[in-house]
């Protein structure tokens, strides 16, 4: 079999995202005739139906969705390259695409971004915000992103997927009301708002509680620090968060940090990118900025 024509590919991508030749053909600027032939030709050379057709549009077929998975990396290769070529050296009209868990982004990121917008406004910055720290190695792995910021300590398989620390917080817990435990082991007798039971921030903290001869149980376990901090100022528990994430509710007297006998764990901002891959611009943003 001969190999298919990269153009082909494009279309065929084209279709599978709109779901429809008309929609497909309108943002490629070519005719509904012109798509469909493409297609057509690509699913004879491939000897098998791409696309299921209906009245309604398109959908992928179980091959389909297959070869959808490799064009879509395909793609975001060759975007990668062009964006390295296009943007290495203009920050003024230059872009960046940046992965970051959602509280990161709240109290740690935007802040950063704000300044270099001052510097530099015409410079184009999207944040792309996932729920998991797998969601954006998968990301960053797939060139959806130019770098990412995490602090899930999850483990990293990809060799070509390099870490930096950022910056260490410590983690505390936080309350709506000045509350100070003399004894840590009060702990067991406070309804406690954690992450979720795997992670790591969660298991550290338990670790480092059963030192101290504490058993700690969650009266609620949720993953987004957002919502730990709303739960907490409505009165639901004791959150645990880290501190830089509360700075502002800490300030403005909202929420008050519990004030304990021990010190509680750090959580680490990591860097996260693909070697050879950043831009200039990503470059002089982490150093001029993120790490300052």
């Amino acid at each position: 079999m001969s190999e298919t024509n990269p153009y082909r590919n494009q279309i065929f991508h084209e279709v599978a995202i709109c779901k429809s030749f008309t929609k497909a053909s309108e943002k490629l600027g070519m005719k509904k005739t012109t798509v469909s032939r493409n297609i057509d030709l690509l699913e004879n050379q491939l000897d098998t139906k791409l696309f299921f057709r209906s009245n309604k549009g398109v959908d992928l077929t179980a091959d389909g969705m297959i070869y959808f998975k490799f064009i879509d990396k395909g793609l975001g290769y060759f975007d990668a390259g062009e964006k390295l070529v296009r943007t290495r050296n203009d920050i003024q009209t230059g872009e960046i695409i940046i992965g970051a868990l959602s509280h990161i982004s709240h109290f740690y990121l935007i802040e950063k971004i704000g300044k270099i917008k001052k510097d530099f406004p015409k410079l184009s910055i999207k944040v792309i915000t996932g729920s998991t720290g797998r969601n954006l190695l998968d990301l960053l792995e797939n060139h959806k992103i130019d770098f990412a910021l995490d602090s899930t300590k999850m483990p990293i398989k990809n060799k070509d997927i390099q870490k930096e620390e950022l910056k260490k917080i410590d983690n505390i817990f936080i309350s709506n009301s000045p509350l100070e435990l003399k004894k840590i082991k009060e702990l067991e007798n406070k309804r406690l708002i954690l992450g979720l039971e795997n992670t790591n921030t969660s298991q550290e903290l338990i670790e480092l509680m059963k030192e101290n001869n504490v058993t700690i149980k969650p009266d609620l376990e949720i993953d987004i620090t957002e919502l730990k901090i709303d739960a907490t100022k409505m009165g639901l528990g004791l959150g645990y968060v880290m501190r830089d994430a509360v700075k502002n509710e800490l300030k403005n007297g909202e929420l008050y940090e519990v004030k304990l006998p021990i010190k509680l764990p750090s959580s680490t901002i990591n860097l996260l990118y693909l070697k050879g891959q950043l831009t200039n611009i990503d470059k002089k943003f982490i150093k001029d900025y993120l790490k300052k």
